[in-house]
């Protein structure tokens, strides 16, 4: 009996760990399925020429992930209007990629935090341009604004090769810009709780962004 006991906890000290969450999110990943809150299939709307992203485990996020963020915050009716100067704001195919953070806990977890810096290419048609569009009020035409999404739903297949990302009902909102110090300062130019649902499946990469832009441009 004792022996049987002593090699039941050898056996269980010998249980594999799981992969914290956020290891397992870090890489390169490229969106391969898009369905906004109604099932309707919307990748084609957002990728120029793919959606993709690379996380890092400093957190850093190096992304082509522009068009998907503005369809996020500002829903599919709105995207429409933007839709035909997107690829004059967000075009990768010259390798200007968008910044931002993720945040996730530790161990595993089914929820993390995306903040995605949007500014559009430098010297050209910028964000202001597509905000304009849109009819905002002129005091919101800012050059960079720094949206965050926290709670946004995260799973894996079992092989962690396919991650599925959701924005759903527990998933929040809120949009800032930064002042002359570098704080935080809310943004108000669009109400943070009317932002798009969805989901979006991507598949992990063995190459790195640059060139997984170029082999699709």
């Amino acid at each position: 009996m004792t022996c049987f006991i002593a090699m039941s906890l050898f056996m269980g000290s010998c249980k594999k760990e799981e992969t914290p969450t956020k290891t397992k999110m870090e890489g390169v990943w490229m969106v391969t399925a898009a369905f906004d809150g109604a099932g309707q299939d919307i990748l084609s709307k957002i990728k120029f020429p793919i959606v993709a992203f690379y996380l890092s485990s400093d957190n850093t996020v190096i992304s082509t992930a522009g068009p998907m963020i503005m369809y996020i915050v500002y829903g599919g009716g709105n995207y429409a209007t933007i839709a035909g100067h997107i690829d004059q704001v967000f075009n990768y195919a010259s390798l200007d990629f968008n910044g931002g953070e993720f945040f996730c806990g530790d161990g595993q977890q089914e929820r993390f935090t995306l903040e995605m810096k949007l500014e559009g290419l430098p010297g050209q048609k910028t964000i202001t341009t597509l905000l304009g569009l849109l009819g905002l009020d002129p005091g919101f035409l800012d050059q960079v604004i720094y949206h965050k999404f926290m709670d946004v739903a995260v799973s894996f297949n079992d092989t962690d090769d396919e991650m599925t990302w959701t924005w759903d009902n527990t998933t929040t909102a809120v949009y800032n810009k930064k002042d002359n110090y570098g704080n935080y300062v809310l943004w108000g130019g669009w109400p943070v709780n009317s932002f798009q649902r969805g989901t979006f499946t991507l598949k992990k990469q063995s190459k790195e962004l640059r060139d997984l832009v170029k082999d699709n441009s």
